[in-house]
Parts: structure tokens; C-alpha cells; sequence
């Protein structure tokens, strides 16, 4: 079989609420993009790795595969050995809950931009589901997709772990996610990726995810978070939390 040319690496734990309408909106993808799934699970006690194995044995292992590791992990475990099962050129690391508007669109316009050499990785916007989407929803991701706009012109280069494109050659050049990063290790990998090439940012694309997080804590507490765990690792070359806490 060809290789795939876009590996889509999800990690999950007990996701079983979102990832069967995730994978299933690339089922009609799988052929035209030439995509494979890759579901990275953390010792989920849900149904999520039964969902995962009846797509597999629906599409074939050859497009859905289910990557389980003994133990504790955190995300960039998760994403690393995903990625180590992977045989696409271009790593799509994504989330559970993320869905994608337009998906033929989408890719064309990924794969697009990475036909040029020099580009080694991709993001785009992130909004949460229209369904769902409040007015203070609206309002902080236009303020957070700016805010990640302007990194790039300042050569700072965040980026969230819900659309993270990379190619894959550059992704094991620099030895993927540091797994030392409990939260954060999606703006690590960008940073540290600028450095050996162009990093794209459509802002024309989108892709949506759950807003299950800021309902639980609020928009404010979240960003305090984030703001620790950014001055931890700039500061401390570490994470502060020990373990990042599932939210379902």
C-alpha cells in the first residue's frame, strides 16, 4: 500500500464520549488523503479503546490504529508514541473533540502549503463548536487566536495541540514532544520547530473543539494556569504541575 501521506495522532483518555464522531468525520477523507488514524490511549477504563477497535476492524488496520502503552503518562508521551506508529510524511497532531468544517477544503489547503520544502509545520485557528459556542466563547477565541497570530510575527510561535501539522522528518529531527513538559508541550514544539524551518499559519482555516474545560474552571482560572505553566517553564525549565487533569 502507498504510505499515507497525513497520520492523524490522537491521545485519549476515557474520550468515549467524543471519539467516535471524531474519527468518523474521516471517513469519507480516507481514500482522496490517503489518511491513517492513530489513537493513542492512556489506559482508558471507558469504552473508548472498544469504539477505536470497531472502526479498526471496520476500515482495516491500515487506517485505524489503536497504540496502547502500559503505565502513567502525560500528553506528550501520548503524542510521541503515536507518532512512533505513524508511517505519514506529515503528522496531524490533534485532540478527541476536535471536528474540522469543510475537511476537503481543509487538507488541500495544508497540504498545499507544505509543498513548499521549507515549511515544517502548520496550525490554524481554533474556535469552540458553533452549537455550543457562547458569546464569552466567541470573544476569548478571537482574542486567542490574535494573540497566537502576533506570536508569530514575534517570533514566539504558540500554537495549541488541537491543530499542530508537522512534517515528519523535522518532528524526529528535533526528537518530538519533550515528555518532561506535563502542560505546554504544544507551544514547546513549535518553538523549538522555528528554529530548523517555516512554520505556517492559516488563519483563512479553522477547526472547532469542545468547551469543556473553560466550563468547568472558567476563562479566567484556565488562563491563570496557562500563564503559571508558561513563567514554570521559562523560569524553570520545567512544568509545575505533576499531572495535567483530565477533563470529560
Amino acid at each position: 500500500m502507498e504510505k499515507a501521506r497525513v497520520s492523524i495522532i490522537i491521545p485519549t483518555k476515557n474520550e468515549g464520549k467524543y471519539i467516535g464522531p471524531t474519527i468518523e468525520q474521516y471517513r469519507h477523507l480516507l481514500e482522496p488523503f490517503n489518511l491513517e488514524i492513530i489513537v493513542s490511549d492512556a489506559n482508558s477504563t471507558d469504552e473508548t479503546a472498544d469504539i477505536v477497535r470497531r472502526y479498526q476492524s471496520e476500515w482495516g488496520e491500515h487506517r485505524v490504529k489503536l497504540v496502547q502503552a502500559q503505565g502513567k503518562q502525560n500528553i506528550a508521551i501520548g503524542r510521541n508514541l503515536g507518532a512512533a506508529a505513524a508511517v505519514g510524511d506529515i503528522l496531524f497532531h490533534s485532540d478527541a473533540d476536535v471536528h474540522i468544517p469543510n475537511p476537503e477544503i481543509f487538507f488541500n489547503k495544508i497540504l498545499a502549503a507544505f509543498d513548499n520544502p521549507k515549511v515544517v509545520a502548520a496550525t490554524s485557528p481554533i474556535w469552540v463548536y458553533p452549537q455550543e459556542a457562547s458569546l464569552s466563547d466567541k470573544a476569548y477565541h478571537v482574542l486567542m487566536n490574535l494573540v497566537i497570530r502576533l506570536s508569530f510575527t514575534f517570533g514566539v510561535y504558540l500554537a495549541k495541540g488541537e491543530c499542530q501539522f508537522v512534517r515528519r522528518s523535522k518532528f524526529e529531527q528535533i526528537e518530538g514532544y519533550n515528555e518532561k513538559i506535563v502542560a505546554g508541550e504544544d507551544c514547546n514544539l513549535f518553538f523549538r520547530l522555528h528554529k530548523i524551518g517555516k512554520i505556517a499559519y492559516l488563519y483563512h482555516l479553522k477547526v472547532y473543539h469542545s468547551p469543556r474545560r473553560f466550563r468547568q474552571y472558567g476563562y479566567i482560572r484556565v488562563n491563570l494556569i496557562y500563564l503559571r505553566e508558561g513563567l514554570s517553564l521559562l523560569f524553570l525549565g520545567k512544568s509545575y504541575v505533576e499531572e495535567w487533569k483530565q477533563i470529560r
